[in-house]
């Protein structure tokens, strides 16, 4: 059964409150995510985002079957809904809880970044992965999330450094006043896995006292 507990969740210098559970979620993914390309490599057959998703997926779910002798009281998923809004996640992490109503714990947007995807939807626009955490679009009960860059050209660092420059834009030039940017909200290097980069960052939403943080995996394909 998942409780909750004061412990929290620390990758390099940051920490973020969190959960018991939650927090052996997240060191899963840093465990495994590195083995996820030379997997992805060996079998793959589409550039698409849903497909390398579906295929992260299938990963994850077979690393807790040999690692936990096939029961786990959580489980990955695909799109997971909202309540309270038509947009699904890529990727969302279910607690499996009897006599309940699916629940996600930790909830991830998946995005393209490469020569013909629309790569500034990583933040913003009707289709921006961190937008829409900070809308409360994705996750409006969860305060720590995550962002997935399948990256397919150039290298996870130039991609860093674009989202960042996007971000700063924003903050100085944006006039949409439903939304507010800042430049604090730039993406922070946290640790570097084989073919992995796993950056940070935490973002104002708008109606909420509490901010969103996300752990962002850069995932170079």
């Amino acid at each position: 059964m998942l409780r909750d507990s004061s412990l929290s969740y620390h990758s390099g210098e940051i920490s973020v409150a969190s959960n018991y559970e939650v927090d052996r979620i997240w060191n899963f993914i840093d465990t495994n995510i590195s083995g996820f390309v030379p997997y992805f490599q060996s079998f793959k057959d589409s550039n698409k985002e849903n497909r390398i998703s579906d295929f992260l997926i299938y990963y994850f779910q077979c690393c807790m079957s040999e690692q936990l002798n096939g029961f786990s009281p959580y489980y990955f998923g695909k799109n997971p809904t909202q309540p309270q809004s038509d947009r699904e996640t890529d990727v969302g992490v279910f607690a499996i809880i009897p006599n309940a109503k699916p629940v996600t714990l930790i909830e991830f947007e998946a995005k393209r970044l490469s020569k013909t995807a629309n790569n500034k939807e990583y933040v913003c626009g009707e289709r921006g992965g961190i937008e829409r955490f900070k809308r409360e679009k994705h996750a409006p009960h969860l305060s720590v999330c995550g962002m997935l860059g399948y990256v397919q050209s150039k290298d996870t660092k130039h991609w860093v450094n674009q989202i960042n420059n996007w971000i700063h834009e924003l903050s100085d030039r944006n006039t949409d006043i439903s939304i507010h940017w800042s430049n604090e909200e730039i993406l922070t290097k946290v640790i570097a896995f084989p073919k992995v980069g796993k950056y940070f960052s935490n973002h104002r939403r708008p109606s909420m006292n509490n901010n969103i943080s996300l752990w962002h995996y850069f995932i170079e394909l």
